[in-house]
């Protein structure tokens, strides 16, 4: 019975020694590959579909090379090296950045500090935009469009640009029109002053006894109680204005000069406005 016991015990223990073993093995197998004539592990670069991969990815034949580097990956763990030329496929062969940017990464995860990896870490970026850009959505969907957008901005920016110099030369062009009419009312405001001073002949007085004194003594006398303001009426000139205060139409000037700060013209009266009335010449 004791007998019996012990050759079952040995036997356990033979099992748990050969599942250690076929466990063992395929750790060395998942992680590193393993050659079972000598028991040695064999580096990713050396191994046979790895080396086929890059065989075949030299004489242009992606697909074969692709499915090469996918074996290596999925028999090892650690196979940096496939995943970065997966990536290069799936980037720039594949039209399958987003494929590309997974196996980028995964490179990134087995190798972060190698010399490879700032070029790796571009790539992922190269590949992400050209993800972004096949997006429905995306503002670059493609460059014809962009070109056009592009030309059309410029073309604004120009028209921009003409606009304001014309509006400058129209400011401009408005201030020397506004100069130059402003020294023609002063020259010709006497005449019209003269004009509405003129009456018909039939309501022209008859002449006095002293008709040759001059005109100052045949004008109606100034009247002593004058305003010192007057409110601007619907039709007033500054013509009637000096005559209904003066008596007389000749004395509009005196009252445009007193109010310079409020007349931009002889002519641009506004009813309500107030003018200010000098007493004296």
């Amino acid at each position: 019975m004791y007998v019996e016991h012990r050759r079952l015990s040995d036997r356990a223990k033979a099992l748990l020694t050969l599942l250690f073993a076929a466990l063992a093995c395929f750790y060395i197998l998942s992680a590193g590959g393993c050659d079972f004539g000598r028991g040695e592990v064999v580096k990713e670069t050396s191994e046979p579909h790895f080396l086929r991969g890059q065989e075949e990815l030299r004489r242009g034949n992606i697909s074969e090379a692709l499915s090469a580097f996918l074996k290596v990956s999925e028999k090892r763990r650690d196979a940096p090296e496939s995943h970065f030329e997966l990536g290069r496929i799936y980037l720039e062969h594949m039209d399958d950045p987003n494929t590309a940017i997974y196996h980028f990464k995964k490179y990134l995860e087995l190798k972060p500090n190698s010399q490879s990896s700032p070029m790796v870490r571009q790539m992922i970026e190269t590949a992400q935009k050209k993800f972004a850009a096949s997006l429905p959505e995306s503002p670059f969907e493609n460059n014809i469009r962009r070109i056009e957008l592009e030309e059309i901005l410029q073309k604004l920016q120009k028209e921009n640009l003409e606009l304001k110099q014309k509006l400058a030369a129209a400011v401009a062009a408005i201030d020397r029109l506004e100069a130059t009419q402003n020294v023609r009312v002063q020259s010709s405001a006497p005449r019209s002053a003269r004009a509405e001073n003129v009456q018909p002949r039939d309501s022209i007085p008859p002449a006095s006894a002293n008709s040759s004194e001059p005109d100052r003594q045949s004008a109606p006398s100034v009247r002593r109680d004058i305003p010192s303001s007057y409110t601007v009426q619907a039709g007033d000139t500054l013509s009637s204005i000096s005559r209904k205060i003066y008596g007389t139409p000749n004395r509009w000037r005196d009252i445009f000069t007193a109010n310079r700060d409020r007349l931009a013209t002889a002519s641009s009266l506004k009813p309500g406005q107030v003018l200010k009335i000098p007493r004296t010449r």
